[in-house]
C-alpha cells in the first residue's frame, strides 16, 4: 500500500510540533516556553497540550511578536481496548463548538478519574487529597502527572517515574482505566474542526504495525517519526512506514520540563515537514469540499 508522500529532509530551519506547558502536564508557562523555543532557534512550533487548546489563544500574539510561527495543536488521548492512544491534532479551529464541547467533557472525565485514583491510594494508606493534587494543576486538564507530583512532594515515593511504576501505570494497584473516544471518533473530531490527525510516538505507546495500519485505514494523515523514543534503527523503521502509507512524518521533542533530557528542537526536524503538513491540510480540505 504505497500512497506517496515522501518525508522531506531539505534545510530551511527547524520545527518542533510536540511541546507541553503547565496548562497540561508541562512545567513552563506559555510565555516561558515561547521564549525558550526562540532561544533554541526554532522557526515553527506547535504547543500540543493534552485535551485543550488554551495555549494557542495565549501564545498567538506573543509568537508573532517574537517572530515564531505557531500552529494550533492539541494531543488527545483516545481509548482502544483499555489502552491510551495519543493522537495529535494540527490546525484545528480553536473556536469549533463540537470540539470544545467534547474537550469540556474530557475535563470532567479527568476529574472523575483522578478522584477514583486518589480513593484507591487512600485505601492503601496514602493520605493525599484531591485539593492537594489540584494545587499542581495550572489549567483545566488534571491527570496522573499531578498525582505523581503530590506523591513526590509528600515523600511517598522518591521520584516522578516511581509513581507510575508503583501506583499509577497500567495494571498498577491504583490504576483506573481512562474513558473517552475511540481512535476513529477522535480522528473525525479533529477533521471536523478543520484539523489534521497525526499518530503520536507509536514506539513509546507500544503500538503494533498492524494497529498502525488500522489507524491509516481510519484516516490518520501523519505519524511521528522524529521522537526521542525513536532513534537509530527504530526511527528509520517509522520513517519507512510513513513513506509506505503516504503519511506525513512529523515529530518533536515531547518537551515537558527544562530538567528533562530533551529540550525543544532536539530532534532537528526540518521545516519542510511543516510545509508537507500544510500541503496535506490543503489536500484534505479539497477532498472535504
Amino acid at each position: 500500500m504505497n500512497r506517496g508522500g515522501p518525508i522531506i529532509t531539505e534545510s530551511g530551519g527547524y520545527a518542533d510540533l510536540h511541546l507541553h506547558t503547565r496548562l497540561s502536564d508541562g512545567t513552563l508557562s506559555v510565555d516561558e516556553l515561547l521564549a525558550l523555543c526562540k532561544r533554541k532557534g526554532l522557526r515553527c512550533i506547535s504547543i500540543t497540550d493534552h485535551d485543550n487548546l488554551d495555549s494557542y489563544k495565549l501564545a498567538e500574539d506573543k509568537a508573532k511578536e517574537i517572530g515564531l510561527e505557531l500552529i494550533p495543536g492539541i494531543e488527545i488521548s483516545a481509548v482502544w481496548q483499555g489502552k491510551d492512544i495519543h493522537i495529535l491534532g494540527y490546525f484545528c479551529d480553536p473556536t469549533n463548538l463540537a470540539l470544545n464541547m467534547e474537550l469540556e467533557d474530557f475535563a470532567k472525565q479527568r476529574i472523575a478519574r483522578v478522584k477514583a485514583i486518589i480513593k484507591k491510594l487512600n485505601a492503601l494508606g496514602i493520605d493525599i487529597s484531591y485539593e492537594k493534587v489540584h494545587s499542581y494543576c495550572k489549567g483545566k486538564v488534571i491527570g496522573r502527572p499531578h498525582i505523581a507530583m503530590s506523591l513526590v512532594d509528600e515523600e511517598y515515593i522518591g521520584n516522578f517515574a516511581e509513581a507510575f511504576t508503583k501506583y499509577l501505570g497500567d495494571g498498577c494497584v491504583a490504576f483506573v482505566e481512562k474513558k473517552g473516544l475511540n481512535p476513529q471518533q477522535t480522528i473525525r473530531l479533529i477533521e471536523n474542526a478543520g484539523g489534521i490527525a497525526v499518530l503520536a510516538h507509536p514506539y513509546k505507546s507500544g503500538l503494533s504495525d498492524e494497529f498502525i495500519e488500522n489507524m491509516v485505514e481510519w484516516g490518520i494523515k501523519g505519524m511521528e517519526v522524529y521522537s526521542p523514543a525513536q532513534k537509530g534503527a527504530v526511527g528509520r523503521k517509522y520513517k519507512e512506514m510513513a513513506l509506505k502509507y503516504g503519511l506525513v512524518g512529523t515529530g518533536g521533542s515531547d518537551f515537558h520540563t527544562e530538567s528533562g533530557a530533551y529540550p525543544p528542537g532536539c530532534m532537528k526536524m526540518p521545516y519542510t515537514v511543516v510545509q508537507a503538513l500544510k500541503e496535506c491540510r490543503e489536500k484534505s480540505r479539497a477532498e472535504w469540499f
